[in-house]
This record gives C-alpha cells, structure tokens and sequence, in this order.
C-alpha cells in the first residue's frame, strides 16, 4: 500500500492530498509543498512527527481517483 497525507489531516482547507510509495518521497513532497504553498522556511521535529502520525495507507489511484470527483480525503 502506499502513504497519503492531506493538508486537511492539519485542519487547513487546502485541498492538497500527497501520495507516494514511501514515507520518504512522501515527505519529500509535503515539504515541497509546504515551501512553494505554504512559505514555509523551516520544518520543526514537531512538524516532522505530526506529519509521521499523520500518514494513512491506502492507494495513490484511489485517491487520484477520488479527487477527480471532488472527494479528496
């Protein structure tokens, strides 16, 4: 299975979803979008294991799949 995250898990109403085959690429991609979105500057080790507990396991297709129809988890 693969590792999804969503800026909603933080309560933000950004519609960003992540999905990757691993934790790694995964963080990978929510600290890129917290740079170019968000401004972010610095990822605290907070930031880190909120991000940590904060990950499902479900498929990245599924979810593309349900974005499509406005159902992004």
């Amino acid at each position: 299975m693969d590792k999804t995250i969503s800026c909603k898990d933080f309560g933000s109403e950004c519609t960003f979803t992540a999905c990757a085959e691993t934790e790694v690429q995964l963080f990978e991609e929510v600290l890129e979008h917290g740079r170019t979105v968000h401004s972010m500057k610095e990822f605290s080790p907070d930031f880190y294991n909120k991000v940590r507990s904060s990950i499902r396991e479900e498929y990245c297709d599924l979810v593309d799949k349900l974005c499509e129809y406005g159902q992004c988890c």
